[in-house]
């Protein structure tokens, strides 16, 4: 159904904020709402910036950024304030290139998009719109090693991104590059509740990128698909569905499915990789754009964890952990944590 073309994407498929000046609205269309020649444009001209090869040649900055956000954690804390929620969008500036004079403005707008919708998500938009025109501005005229100075440098047979397609593609990433902040956590709670995952990663740490693929099938937060409309009937495994009806990939199922995955209830950080094919990346043409860089972010997350703290525990008891009242996303409310 997600590589089908008769399943399409419409305004339909998202809520609009309420209330939000109408010179923020063209911004908030982004390429998670197109579908079609106006999508594969915009795919084809950002594709190049976004390659595992670049993901993997900004490691090094990611590294910084998870041991700055680590090197003062002792004793008891909630890990999901002090470092899952704030890493994403502190990458996020690091790749964008926003100067660290205007990161503070970032780190508020950043924190209440990563707290999920509601009021303070909404406010935010603004901050963040403005700090993206403000940052593709500065590149144009400075540019840099950065993400938005090799988006603005793009050029694909005399196309390129005009201003609005750029501060679009900066709220895309900030609204995308969130998905960390719930997966870092959930794979936290997950590893340190099967204690001997978690010591198969500590003895053996080349197992990361496999298990963050395993990790995204266990405990993805991504519930389900956004909706897409079929342009005609069509029929799925003997299920009609009819024009126009809302469908949705139901993703959780889908990575427990005993078709596609062996014991499929079983968390194995060393699964097969012909056994992998986990959505929580989702798949055909919109499958997620910055994925190369959430599993690097991800990797280097959990590994710098397991290694610097090996008897990091859980400070209460799993069963009192709390998830958010979220009905699209799963995640926690907070991640107590101990220190050892």
């Amino acid at each position: 159904m997600l590589s089908d073309p008769r399943f399409v994407i419409t305004s339909g498929s998202f809520m609009r904020p309420p209330g939000l000046p109408d010179e923020y609205q063209p911004y908030l269309r982004t390429m998670s709402e197109m579908d079609g020649p106006e999508h594969s444009r915009l795919r084809r001209l950002v594709a190049p910036s976004f390659t595992p090869r670049r993901a993997a040649d900004f490691r090094p900055r990611i590294q910084a950024i998870v041991d700055s956000l680590l090197d003062n954690l002792t004793g008891e804390v909630d890990l999901l304030e002090t470092f899952a929620r704030p890493l994403p969008i502190e990458v996020i500036c690091e790749l964008v290139g926003i100067p660290e004079s205007d990161r503070p403005r970032w780190r508020s707008c950043g924190a209440a998009i990563a707290a999920g919708i509601g009021t303070d998500f909404f406010e935010a938009i603004p901050g963040i719109v403005d700090g993206a025109k403000a940052a593709v501005a500065l590149r144009r005229a400075e540019p840099a090693d950065d993400l938005l100075t090799d988006l603005i440098r793009q050029l694909d047979d005399g196309d390129r991104l005009d201003d609005t397609e750029l501060v679009t593609m900066i709220w895309l990433l900030v609204l995308a590059g969130q998905t960390p902040t719930n997966f870092i956590a959930n794979a936290v709670e997950a590893l340190l509740t099967h204690p001997d995952q978690w010591a198969l990663l500590r003895e053996n740490p080349s197992l990361m990128p496999g298990a963050v693929e395993e990790l995204m099938r266990w405990c993805t937060p991504q519930l389900l698909t956004v909706p897409r409309f079929p342009t005609e009937d069509v029929e799925i495994s003997g299920t009609l569905v009819r024009k126009g009806e809302p469908t949705s990939a139901a993703i959780v199922s889908v990575n427990r499915d005993a078709s596609a995955f062996s014991d499929p209830d079983r968390l194995d950080v060393t699964r097969p990789v012909t056994a992998r094919g986990q959505l929580g990346f989702s798949h055909g043409p919109h499958y997620c754009l910055g994925a190369s860089f959430a599993r690097v972010e991800t990797e280097i997350a959990l590994t710098t964890l397991i290694s610097r703290f090996p008897r990091l525990a859980l400070g209460v008891a799993a069963a009192d952990l709390v998830r958010a009242a979220d009905g699209g996303t799963w995640r926690l409310a907070a991640l107590p944590v101990m220190f050892g």
